[in-house]
Formats: structure tokens, sequence, C-alpha cells
């Protein structure tokens, strides 16, 4: 299979502090947006290269009543360590207030599989996983 690009799409509870948190908090840079159709509003917020977070939301004066994201986990792999615990520390420096209604940062820790990895969550529960492996070149050899 040969894809174009990876594109994550769900409906969000709260469209905007699901924005806020992609695009403020996560800092995900704005690709597109739609706000203003009768069948609802949206936005597309590129996590880097080819990966795409699309986020659906309800018509203005409307709400979404429809289930929540379930059983789903986001992962975002950085270059190393040191890249890792950067994003951490910038996360945990926004402090409780930037964070409320967003979610809840967990702290980074070494993991038995081989990654340096942290978990924040999003508006809606998802997990966003932050993570690195701790030897790239052994990692390389699992993913091919």
């Amino acid at each position: 299979m040969e894809s174009l690009e990876f594109r994550f799409a769900f409906f969000a509870r709260d469209f905007e502090k699901s924005i806020h948190f992609y695009r403020d908090v996560l800092g995900m840079s704005p690709t597109g947006e739609w706000w203003d159709r009768p069948d609802g509003k949206g936005a597309l917020l590129s996590a880097g290269g080819t990966a795409v977070i699309e986020i659906y939301g309800a018509a203005e004066g409307k709400t979404y009543s429809g289930p929540s994201p379930a059983a789903i986990n986001l992962a975002l792999r950085f270059e190393n360590t040191s890249a890792v615990d950067a994003f951490h520390e910038r996360l945990a420096a926004l402090g409780r207030d930037a964070l409320s209604g967003v979610g809840r940062l967990e702290p980074a820790q070494d993991r038995s599989w081989g990654h340096r990895s942290f978990v924040v969550y999003d508006p809606d529960g998802i997990p966003v996983h932050i993570y690195c492996a701790l030897n790239p070149r052994e990692n390389d050899e699992l993913t091919r």
C-alpha cells in the first residue's frame, strides 16, 4: 500500500476546545477549516509530515449528540528523548489553568518496551502519546 497522507478524523463534543488543544496546546498547524456549513464545521491540523488531524463539529447553534470517540489512541513520534522531554516541559509550563478543560498530563518516563513517552488527554478523553525510541537503531529494525 502506498498512501499520500494519513488522516485521523473524529467528531468533537466541544469543537472549540478540541481546536484549542490540537492547535494551541500541542502546536499543530492549521491547514484548512470550514465554520459556516449547514451540516457542520471542521478543521484540518498538520501533525507534521503527512499526518493530519481532521476535527468535525456540529453546525452553529446545534450540539453534536453522536458517540464520543472510544478505544482510540493517537501517537506522535519525536526524534529523541530531549525532544520528548522538552515538549513535556512546554506543556507542563502551560500550567493547570491552560490545561483545565483540555486534559491531564502524565509524567514522561522510560517504558519497558523501549520508548520514552508521556500521555496528554484531549478534551474528548483521547490519549495522545508523545514518544521516541530509546534506542532508535533497534526501533528502526522493528518497524521495517
